[in-house]
């Protein structure tokens, strides 16, 4: 009896763990991962508990992929929980049949790489960032459509944003937290208070629907966020039903006002600053920001003394390579190279006072993890020393082989009308009659930058940055005038986003229309790269250098040594352009970027570890120089370890 007994139990035993398990697969399971707001509590709530994140940004597309799980480690260092990231479309969609998530680009690598480091990952998608990127990060192709109304709920705009996010969140739904991934929160538009008001009109509908075309997306379990300026208008502005309002400012705001502000719109959940300014922006020809350690930390200790949750902007700003810098206006004002935004963690990944300053006042509020063994302040860079650069030729004698052609027209066209993005466009026109002497040359649509030639004889500049756009000349029947135009970035920020490149407009002698034009362009894609190089090969041994170094082409190699101590891969340094003016730079095929080094703050550019070649292979070279230089005849570059973002500028 015993043994039947026992059997009995056992049954019973067995009985109960099924019904157990029924009930468990019945019931919503508590342990699910949920992201959400209580507006009880005033908090943000992450698997049922509160929580409070401290976020920094770093934005993918600016930072070597190679070097991405480095700089999200020394964030992690630092102090923070989370880690903040625009979206380009531009440079996701460049054309619109056109994706590219390769390589530098590959964000989902990006956010996998967030989540092996046990970091929350706040995501902005756009469709505009600004973040002074070329056109906010919107796609040129989009100006195309000359009647176009950005940022609204226009079919013309809303409809390709449709076509794209469709695309974009297929492959980022699965690193939702819910989904067990990083990603705890998604901006609703960018900051669209300040454009809603410079522009006078808040439309409303158009943030609506992009709230309802992420919610069809992800689902209306996500927390949707908007950010704006700490003002009542800003944030009123941008905040629509079911998207919860945050404010940004810096640490020249009074905190408790600025927070004030966003409960007038937001009475109840957690206080919020999606972007506080540890550092700032750089224009070239103005002086390089510097926001000082002691106004990020007293700052930074009553944005967390409130208890609030703070995003810090930048992080790391990272560096806009090739020819991504965007610009700002009024006034018209163009953005270097870099974004090191003089943020706690520089361009090239060092570390200085402000970043052990933050980690400290974070220690303050939650423990820190602990500073890895080998973990130092400043990296080894390259000392490379100089390349002696040889000139190769002028690129208007070259124009047939180094630009593409866009045929004969009566009018000009922008850059967007003939499908280039950025560079350069040359506009040739032959002049038919006898003109007075001199006339006024006149190009009011100039965007942004153009260098007039006469028979290949140099005349002048004229400059939308400075306001110039007439220029006397003398000029005969039957002489060519030519015109090179450089797209100098698409303003990024306010009501004139709109911003088509190249001549947009007529181009008058003496008020009269100059029309049949022959133009073509020079886009520094990598089919123009090609062309450079060959261009470069033929031409290595002239002696005569035209326009004193203006628009032309230098090529120069250089060896990188490995010995039995150090075989590993070269390291970061930095490029320095002595007696050079204005130009870009490309190495191995890599467009490096814009340099500018009379006018500065910047007269370094960062060079990655990543595209630079060990021996025997040798690195390669090319630099365009626009504008006239002092180091002729014989001019070289210099690499260096360390940087220069503060040069001397004109104001």
């Amino acid at each position: 009896s015993t043994r039947v007994h026992g059997n009995m139990n056992s049954c019973t035993a067995q009985l109960y763990r099924t019904a157990a398990l029924v009930l468990l697969l019945l019931l919503p399971c508590s342990c699910a991962r949920d992201f959400s707001i209580s507006y009880t509590n005033d908090t943000f709530m992450k698997d049922g508990k509160p929580y409070r994140y401290i976020s920094g940004s770093l934005h993918y597309f600016r930072v070597p992929k190679d070097q991405w799980r480095d700089r999200l480690m020394k964030m992690k260092v630092g102090g923070l929980t989370t880690v903040q990231t625009y979206v380009e479309w531009s440079s996701h969609q460049p054309h619109p049949h056109t994706l590219d998530f390769e390589d530098n680009l590959d964000l989902e690598e990006f956010i996998r790489t967030v989540d092996d480091l046990g970091l929350d990952l706040i995501l902005r998608p756009g469709p505009y960032i600004d973040a002074e990127r070329d056109f906010g990060g919107l796609p040129y192709w989009l100006l195309k459509q000359k009647d176009i109304l950005l940022r609204t709920a226009d079919r013309k705009f809303f409809n390709p944003v449709v076509r794209w996010y469709k695309v974009l969140f297929q492959r980022l739904e699965r690193y939702l937290y819910k989904n067990g991934g990083p990603i705890i929160m998604i901006q609703v538009e960018n900051e669209y208070g300040s454009y809603g008001l410079q522009t006078g009109f808040c439309d409303k509908e158009y943030l609506e629907n992009l709230r309802d075309l992420i919610h069809n997306l992800v689902g209306k379990d996500v927390v949707l966020f908007t950010t704006d300026g700490n003002s009542e208008e800003l944030i009123g502005c941008g905040k629509i039903e079911n998207v919860y309002a945050t404010v940004d400012f810096g640490p020249d705001s009074n905190v408790t006002e600025s927070f004030a502000v966003q409960r007038k719109i937001e009475p109840h959940g957690p206080l919020v600053n999606s972007e506080f300014y540890a550092g700032w922006l750089d224009h070239w020809q103005q002086q390089h920001a510097n926001v000082s350690v002691e106004a990020v930390d007293s700052s930074l200790k009553e944005i967390l003394d409130a208890g609030a949750n703070v995003n810090i902007y930048m992080f790391h700003g990272g560096t806009s390579f090739g020819l991504r810098a965007g610009s700002n206006f009024p006034p018209f004002s163009c953005t270097p190279t870099s974004y090191d935004y003089n943020a706690p963690i520089s361009e090239s990944g060092d570390l200085g006072d402000k970043f052990w300053r933050i980690r400290s006042r974070i220690g303050s509020v939650r423990s820190l993890p602990p500073v890895p063994a080998g973990f130092h302040n400043i990296s080894q860079k390259g000392n490379y020393g100089t390349v002696r650069m040889k000139y190769v030729s002028s690129i208007l004698d070259e124009e047939a082989i180094l630009f593409t052609h866009y045929g004969l027209h009566r009018h000009p066209l922008s850059f967007e009308d003939v499908d280039q993005s950025g560079g350069l466009i040359l506009y040739q026109t032959v002049i038919s009659k006898l003109t007075r002497d001199p006339s006024i040359l006149h190009i009011p649509g100039l965007a942004d930058r153009a260098y007039i030639y006469i028979n290949d004889r140099f005349v002048g500049i004229l400059s939308r940055e400075e306001n110039l756009f007439s220029i006397p000349v003398q000029m005969n029947p039957d002489d060519t005038l030519k015109i090179i135009v450089e797209n100098q970035g698409r303003i990024c920020h306010g009501a004139g986003l709109k911003d088509p490149k190249g001549i947009t407009g007529n181009v008058t002698l003496r008020g009269t229309v100059l029309n049949n034009w022959k133009i073509s362009g020079m886009s520094f894609d990598t089919e123009n790269i090609r062309r450079l190089h060959k261009v470069s090969e033929i031409y290595n041994n002239v002696n005569v250098i035209r326009f004193n170094g203006r628009m032309s082409l230098w090529s120069g190699e250089f060896e990188i040594s490995s010995n039995s101590v150090d075989h590993q891969l070269p390291k970061h340094t930095f490029l320095r352009l002595p007696g050079w003016h204005k130009g870009v730079v490309i190495i191995n095929n890599f467009v490096l970027g814009r340099y500018w080094t009379t006018v500065g703050p910047q007269r370094t550019l960062y060079v990655p570890a990543s595209i630079l070649l060990t021996a025997p292979e040798l690195n390669k070279m090319m630099i365009l120089e626009q504008d006239e230089m002092t180091c002729l005849p014989s001019c070289q570059v210099d690499f260096t370890t360390e940087p220069d973002l503060d040069g001397p500028t004109p104001t």
